[in-house]
């Protein structure tokens, strides 16, 4: 049987691929020779599908990858690997069939000012130094394409800050806003950025929140910024999403917003209160705690912990358009397209129907991975 038509694309960019994690000069060996082990190993789901005499090159082409690179690294792996019955407490301790190879990236609560690149054995492959001149250090980092790091600081007026991998600061951006937990490089190079909003109690009153609700400092809510970044320090804001935009209340009837909660799921409940948060007046209440964006959808999900659910919005809607009920490739404006995780929170269940409880860090998995397309996320449990 002959190979398919696209076989030599095939091969080409796999062994691109190779090449690409072996030439990269921002890691250790060590880590190109695991990137490109992990490449050498993609053939083996090459066997799964219709095309034997593609597999057989892949794997041939393997096989021959896989001999050199240990000689070509100067490194042995056999040496490292861990063994049936040995307890490692340093590295890796357990690696199972299947599992991913790549980097691991973070940062500890109580050394912020320091951000670790591990590589697949779990030995410091870079680490990145922060400036001790910033206030509490970082929060929250994620490595960029190009190794640099994109993080937000901590304590205090928060910041966005890209540094390079010697830690510095390429560029830097001050919201002047209540800038907190996650951010995003999106693919067209601009920063998506959560920032927290104000209400005083007499506006949030006035949109029809029961006052036994709202907080004496009035309530917050979030928005969303993205930011073209403009030279070293600085950006232009291209967009704008605001939850205040699309609510729904049915406490009273005289006041702007007025509609059955259960019959719009599309927009938020502002006198939605979690059981764990009555009667305490509501201040924080939202708390979103994480972003993902789909490219292939052009849509923005939401964590909203205080409402246990995730949501996703349209994010082709123009600014404009994000702040009404139509527009964008839904139709549907800013409005929300989908939730998931806590029926209660808009009137079309009980506390037996909730599924996510304070949860962190939806996103889409990946083409390529297994589940593709579908949501992972940490159900945080409260």
């Amino acid at each position: 049987m002959s190979a398919p038509d696209d076989s030599g694309v095939k091969i080409q960019a796999y062994t691109q691929q190779i090449l690409r994690a072996l030439a990269d000069p921002y890691t250790n060996n060590w880590v190109r020779y695991w990137q490109a082990r992990a490449d050498c190993e993609a053939a083996d789901y090459a066997r799964r599908g219709d095309s034997p005499s593609l597999d057989r090159v892949l794997l041939t082409l393997t096989a021959a990858i896989c001999a050199r690179l240990e000689a070509r690294l100067g490194v042995n792996p056999d040496a490292h690997l861990p063994r049936g019955g040995e307890k490692r407490t340093v590295g890796l301790v357990a690696s199972e069939a299947g599992a991913a190879v790549g980097y691991t990236l973070f940062t500890l609560y109580r050394d912020a000012y320091k951000v670790y690149l591990l590589d697949p054995l779990g030995r410091v492959a870079h680490t990145y130094h922060i400036q001790e001149t910033l206030p509490r250090g970082v929060s929250n980092a994620k490595l960029l394409d190009n190794a640099n790091l994109l993080m937000m600081t901590d304590g205090g007026r928060r910041m966005l800050l890209e540094i390079d991998p010697r830690g510095n600061i390429v560029w830097q951006y001050d919201s002047a806003h209540g800038l907190h937990h996650d951010f995003l490089k999106m693919p067209n190079g601009n920063v998506m950025m959560i920032i927290r909003g104000r209400k005083t109690r007499e506006d949030a009153i006035a949109a029809g929140v029961n006052p036994k609700l709202v907080h004496e400092r009035g309530i917050t809510y979030d928005y969303l910024l993205e930011v073209r970044p403009i030279g070293a320090s600085g950006g232009e804001i291209v967009w704008k999403w605001s939850a205040w935009d699309h609510l729904v209340q049915d406490f009273d009837p005289s006041k702007p917003n007025y509609g059955v909660v259960s019959e719009h799921p599309e927009l938020i409940d502002i006198n939605f209160l979690p059981e764990s948060r009555i009667p305490t007046p509501l201040f924080d209440w939202m708390h979103t705690n994480s972003l993902d964006y789909n490219p292939a959808l052009d849509q923005i999900m939401l964590s909203p912990r205080h409402f246990s659910e995730l949501w996703i919005i349209d994010h082709s809607a123009t600014t404009e358009e994000a702040q009404g009920h139509s527009g964008g490739n839904s139709g549907m404006g800013g409005d929300l397209l989908y939730r998931w995780g806590n029926p209660r929170a808009y009137g079309q269940g009980d506390v037996g129907d909730q599924r996510l409880f304070w949860q962190h860090q939806p996103q889409w998995i990946a083409p390529g991975l297994p589940g593709a397309g579908n949501i992972l996320v940490f159900n945080n449990g409260n």
